[in-house]
């Protein structure tokens, strides 16, 4: 039995307004940067976990529209 948390529990993605969760058919789950649609230097599914992050907007601070 494996009682060790996510690996995503400690990512700063979790917490993040640029986050989206996906979920494949199969039950894989994913989390998308957002920011990786507008700016090339974010990538689409980041290793986790995120420690750091030049674009890291908590949730309920939407990042700005550039």
């Amino acid at each position: 039995m494996n009682d060790r948390p996510p690996q995503t529990a400690a990512s700063l993605c979790r917490s993040c307004a640029s986050k989206r969760d996906v979920v494949t058919g199969k039950g894989s789950r994913f989390l998308l940067c957002e920011r990786s649609r507008t700016d090339p230097g974010y990538p689409k599914y980041p290793m986790q976990p995120v420690v750091s992050c030049p674009g890291y907007v908590p949730l309920g601070n939407p990042p700005a529209r550039e």
